[in-house]
């Protein structure tokens, strides 16, 4: 449904001056509400399904315009009240967006060029299919400007997350000093009671976004979820606040991932591995790694837990752990590993990765995430029959 549709909902049981003037109102609050979300990175047509969301069902305020606009005068003003407080609540939840940043060595194309193996390419295969898949060096580099190897992740504005957790209503009894985050607590309010590492750059303080989730779980208990897959829209009790920018996007499926893996040290419930390492989605990949069919819709968040590093490194005599790959579906395949593995085990459970770990042979177990309260994810395993290793 675009705008005008919308309108036409919104503005049915009007008619003559009363439907224009109710259209012109509602025309007015959309094009406000589009242009915040566009303030906040997002293109025109998904600012527009942002601002409708945001105003709700059309029917609803169908009913409550028809009030306000049939009404006898007496009783008018007090009704356009009630609209005006219901559209200045909606305005009020739309929090304002949390900017992001990277990193300046981020996007030097010299430190991209040893990140991605262009330093020995001729000796390294994996780094001239990066090279090919890039369209070549000027396309690496182009890359690389867009923060597409910052390993890290971008970095949010502590400033802007703060105001925006105020605005929704969810205290924070933070400190930030030049290189550490501290929330306090205790009965004074003044005891560190959990620290997160941070940047400063140019006096301001950035939270690196892998850090997110756990933050969020650290400050609230409320339940919270991110809608989108890039530049997500945190929503928590009624406030909704975009995260990211254009110029340096956050990706839902890397907050998600580092959150599992805070969330496993006081969840015994979720089946992955307490040391486990998650895999960002800008460490540099192999692009004729085989990747996983996996059973649903485009869009939705899989987990797989695999052990290929540490049977790997077992071999050569060194501990490492198992890595988690959170990613969302996207032509009917997920990514789960770098490397030219030809024998993949796919298991239904961690007991079976763990035995497969005990026999030396590589497995990865796949997970559905669920995604619509991250204070409690939810982690289902996807069965082996229903997942394919095929090649990208």
């Amino acid at each position: 449904m675009n705008r005008d549709q919308f309108i036409r909902h919104a503005t049915r049981g009007l008619w003559g001056t009363r439907k224009r003037d109710a259209a012109l109102e509602l025309r007015g609050a959309i094009e406000d509400k589009i242009y915040r979300h566009q303030l906040c990175g997002l293109s025109a047509a998904d600012a527009e399904r942002a601002a409708l969301r945001d105003l709700g069902s059309p029917h609803a305020i169908a009913r409550d315009l028809s009030r306000v606009h049939t009404a006898p005068a007496a009783i008018r003003a007090t009704l356009l009240l009630g609209v005006a407080g219901l559209l200045s609540l909606q305005a009020v939840a739309q929090v304002s967006a949390v900017q992001s940043t990277f990193l300046p060595q981020d996007t030097d194309p010299q430190i991209c060029a040893v990140r991605t193996g262009q330093t020995v390419a001729g000796q390294n295969p994996v780094a001239q299919r990066l090279l090919e898949q890039a369209g070549g060096v000027e396309g690496l580099r182009e890359q690389c400007r867009t923060g597409a190897f910052a390993v890290y992740g971008p970095l949010l504005s502590v400033t802007d997350l703060l105001a925006a957790l105020k605005s929704a209503r969810v205290p924070v009894n933070a400190y930030a000093g030049p290189r550490v985050l501290t929330l306090n607590g205790g009965v004074t309010g003044t005891v560190p009671q959990v620290s997160f590492q941070i940047e400063t750059m140019n006096g301001q303080q950035y939270l690196p976004s892998m850090f997110l989730t756990t933050f969020l779980t650290s400050v609230t208990s409320q339940p919270f979820s991110f809608t989108g897959l890039t530049n997500p829209v945190l929503t928590i009790g009624a406030a909704r606040i975009p995260i990211g920018t254009a110029q340096a996007p956050v990706r839902t499926v890397d907050l998600i991932a580092n959150g599992l893996t805070g969330a496993r040290r006081t969840d015994t419930s979720l089946p992955i591995p307490v040391n486990v390492l998650p895999q960002s989605t800008r460490q540099p990949a192999d692009p004729a790694a085989p990747q996983l069919a996996v059973p649903g819709k485009d869009g939705e968040v899989f987990a797989v837990v695999q052990n290929i590093l540490r049977i790997n490194e077992d071999r050569r005599g060194v501990d490492a752990p198992e890595m988690l790959w959170v990613r969302a579906r996207q032509d009917g395949r997920i990514a789960f590993t770098d490397e030219l593995t030809p024998n993949i085990r796919l298991v239904n459970s961690q007991a079976e990765l763990d035995q497969a770990t005990a026999q030396g042979v590589k497995a990865a177990v796949v997970y559905r995430v669920n995604t619509a309260n991250l204070q409690r994810p939810v982690l289902t395993p996807v069965p082996a029959t229903q997942v394919r290793v095929v090649q990208p």
